[in-house]
């Protein structure tokens, strides 16, 4: 018999790399890439080759290169029309290879509104690839032109060999390839320190492809924050331009117009009310937005999920501010003191109805950046259309296999516990299901039933005083004694004796909460007077124009939780010194004197 040949190749086997249970995952990676025209290179010397276009690179391929497991190449995919990722390919040798670079570049992204990015070590040469993920798939060809113009008109200079940009569909080509992620060489690194978190040759293929789905899920730039990076760029570009006017200027206009022509604002419900406070329409003013900041600037937040409203909201109240509450206007130039001002609402007015703030979480207040930066409707783009992208059929079989398989498992687990005939806890049949507590929990109609026939027999062993027994309470326990009690029937005297201790019970629970209620209403107070002593602490004489408006922003909605009135009349007085003394910046002296 002949023996096999020891050079033929042998069969990539997937379940070594991705046992049973990762399908969905590794469709969820296999997804992010366009798998024609792909481009390959050799493990080892050679150039990066090109595929006949009408090739298609198969799952086991991709599967094979991040398992590390391909002998021969590495592998890498072009651009699709849509995509989820861009990336900025900076090699070892670049200029911008270093970390006074990479914070210049990732501060250009964040104050485009793509605030979250990833960077990795694409391959042994130390190269390094900067992933920014969305939620949702984006057109390539113009993700690529938003990101080069925004790269560019911020100094960065963009060029093969020296900084990147991908995804890159080319112009009547198919454009240029990108490496696949967890290939061997490809190491995680730490934005900060740029040291390596995690290599990839010691990492399982299983964890490699969890940290990368990890930063997918959790860590994606949301579709407002794409809009918002071509609204940057449209602002960019007219600043330019306008520089560039000014410094060429063109042959000047005789014709002077007798009359400036006002923009037509869209009718609005609240047009009215803002036009009686400002005897007119601020360019570029929404007045639903700006009476929903003032709202807000009254009452605080009234119920869950109205931080980020309320950010946005406060933001364009207080850029155009309120004459009717003697408010300033914090507009262009005070970016810094509307945040300062919107952080010290969110502190003082959440009326502890925002999750995030109550946790204290650092991302909570990461929008008050962009409100601080706004601009009025007239400065932002055309909204594009949404896209809505379609569940592929795979994933929902996917979905319904997983739904099965737990439901079975939970079912075998039950009969096991059901066999030893006693009672059980729900860690017990989670752990011998060997599922997530919120997946026990979503099937309880499998075991909630014999759970509570099991445990039928709980009252049972509980002390003599909840049981229906004659005289089975303790004496220092008994409720009162009444004249019908040598009549009445032993289980109505233990139903009473249960009534009784659960009213004892519930007053001591009432006078509790009282009584924390009466702490956190003491330490609330204490919080106020220490928080407006700090305020107001300067004299207003001394203060610029910026912090005294930002003062009487502040201080406004401080006013209104006073807790007694004799907290807040020198409050009151000082937030009246604080508008004399900004009506004499603005007015003189000597407007003052004649007055009253």
């Amino acid at each position: 018999m002949r023996s096999a040949d020891a050079s033929a190749p042998t069969k990539f086997a997937r379940k070594r790399f991705f046992p049973d249970g990762w399908e969905f995952c590794l469709a969820q990676f296999i997804e992010l890439f366009h798998r024609y025209a792909y481009i390959y290179r050799p493990l080892s010397g050679g150039t990066w080759s090109s595929a006949n276009e009408s090739w298609q690179l198969s799952a086991t391929e991709i599967i094979k290169a991040i398992s590390c497991a391909n002998e021969k190449f590495y592998i890498g995919t072009r651009a699709g029309k849509t995509t989820r990722y861009a990336v900025l390919d900076i090699d070892a040798k670049s200029k911008y290879h270093n970390k006074k670079w990479l914070e210049k570049l990732l501060h250009v992204l964040a104050q485009a509104g793509l605030t979250r990015s990833s960077l990795y070590r694409s391959s042994f040469s130390g190269g390094w690839h900067l992933y920014i993920f969305f939620e949702e798939p984006v057109n390539s060809a113009e993700l690529r032109g938003e990101l080069v113009k925004l790269l560019s008109l911020n100094d960065f200079h963009i060029a093969t060999g020296t900084l990147e940009v991908f995804p890159h569909p080319g112009q009547g080509s198919l454009g240029m390839g990108l490496r696949l992620p967890l290939q061997s060489g490809w190491a995680w690194l730490d934005k900060e320190t740029l040291e390596v978190e995690y290599e990839r040759s010691e990492l399982s293929a299983t964890k490699a492809l969890e940290f990368f789905l990890d930063v997918l899920d959790s860590d994606a730039n949301s579709f407002k924050a794409y809009r918002q990076l071509k609204a940057n760029v449209q602002e960019l570009e007219s600043r330019k331009a306008a520089a560039s006017k000014l410094a060429h200027p063109d042959k000047p206009n005789n014709v002077i117009p007798l009359r400036r022509a006002e923009k037509v604002l869209p009718p609005s419900e609240f047009a009215a009310f803002v036009f009686s406070i400002f005897n007119q329409l601020p360019p570029g003013i929404n007045p639903d937005s700006w009476y929903k900041g003032r709202v807000f600037h009254l009452e605080g937040l009234s119920g869950p999920s109205q931080r980020a409203e309320a950010i946005f909201c406060l933001g364009h109240y207080f850029f155009y501010g309120d004459p009717g509450r003697d408010l300033p206007a914090l507009g262009y130039g005070y970016e810094e003191e509307r945040k300062w001002a919107i952080r010290e609402f969110l502190e003082a007015r959440n009326n502890g109805h925002s999750e995030d703030l109550n946790r204290g979480r650092a991302d909570a207040t990461a929008q008050v950046d962009r409100a601080a930066n706004w601009r009025p409707a007239h400065k932002k783009s055309v909204e594009p259309k949404k896209y809505s992208p379609k569940q592929p059929v795979s994933w929902v079989r996917e979905n319904a296999n997983r739904k099965s398989n737990a439901r079975k498992r939970i079912a075998d687990a039950l009969e096991g516990i059901k066999k030893l005939k006693r009672s059980f806890t729900t860690v017990e049949l989670q752990e011998a299901a060997g599922c997530a507590r919120d997946t026990l929990y979503k099937h309880d109609d499998i075991w909630r039933a014999d759970y509570e026939d099991l445990a039928e027999g709980f009252f049972a062993i509980c002390p003599d005083e909840y049981n229906a027994v004659v005289e089975a309470a303790c004496p220092e326990s008994k409720p009162p004694s009444t004249s019908f009690e040598k009549i009445t029937p032993p289980g109505l005297l233990a139903a009473r004796r249960v009534v009784y201790e659960i009213s004892v019970r519930s007053k001591r629970d009432i006078q509790s909460r009282q009584k924390t209620v009466l702490r956190s209403s003491e330490a609330s107070e204490k919080e106020w007077r220490d928080k407006v002593t700090s305020l107001t602490k300067e004299t207003p004489s001394e203060l610029p124009v910026q912090r005294l408006k930002s003062l009487l922003v502040v201080l406004a909605h401080y006013l209104s939780l006073a807790p007694y009135e004799e907290d807040a009349v020198p409050l009151h007085s000082y937030i009246s010194g604080l508008r004399l003394e900004l009506n004499a910046r603005a007015h003189g002296p000597e407007r003052l004197l004649f007055s009253g």
